[in-house]
């Protein structure tokens, strides 16, 4: 497995000391469980997780931040297991309900210091309400939106080399305006 738009696999020994932030939680059944979710288009909840923390700690490897916790904050979240389109939630409220839920998930799997907290029930800012209070906080909205943006680009880039989907890609980028 690999970061999108990365040429290293997390398997690779210069990815090393990103992985052990997180190697625990990867072997739990509630982060495992969120390959089952898509989160944008055809890219899964774990795959957008991993991305986040992956740049995340990409953009932080020089500044002077915790950056176990902003790993661990950024890989958790969007820790909700369920699909947000299937539950009788708009838009608007999973975009202020999903991080709470993510961070009480997260609070079930391991310990949750007040970086992480911040990081997780603030990732969604300026969409939300809630601003981050700490620089990885900050770190981990900025590449939340990043990572979007990569995964919808790359699918996109995708189906244009495949024409039986590029009119689908296409519509499909119309529709998220």
């Amino acid at each position: 497995m690999k970061a999108v738009y990365s040429g290293l696999s997390l398997h690779h020994a210069k990815a090393a000391p990103f992985k052990e932030l997180i190697q625990d939680l990867l072997r739990t059944p509630e982060v495992l469980g969120l390959d089952n979710y898509d989160q944008h288009l055809n890219t899964s909840r774990l795959q957008h997780s991993l991305n986040v923390a992956y740049y995340a700690y990409l953009i932080s490897k020089n500044m002077d931040v915790n950056h176990k916790d902003l790993v661990r904050g950024a890989l958790l979240h969007d820790l909700f297991l369920y699909d947000w389109r299937e539950v009788n939630a708009s838009a608007q409220e999973h975009l202020h309900l999903h991080p709470r839920v993510a961070l009480d998930n997260a609070k079930k799997i391991t310990e949750v210091s007040e970086v992480m907290e911040d990081v997780i029930v603030n990732h969604m800012w300026p969409l939300g309400n809630a601003k981050p209070k700490t620089k990885e906080a900050w770190i981990v909205q900025a590449s939340d939106k990043l990572c979007t943006v990569f995964e919808i680009s790359y699918q996109s880039l995708q189906a244009l080399r495949h024409p039986q989907l590029s009119g689908m890609m296409l519509s499909l980028l119309f529709v998220l305006r």
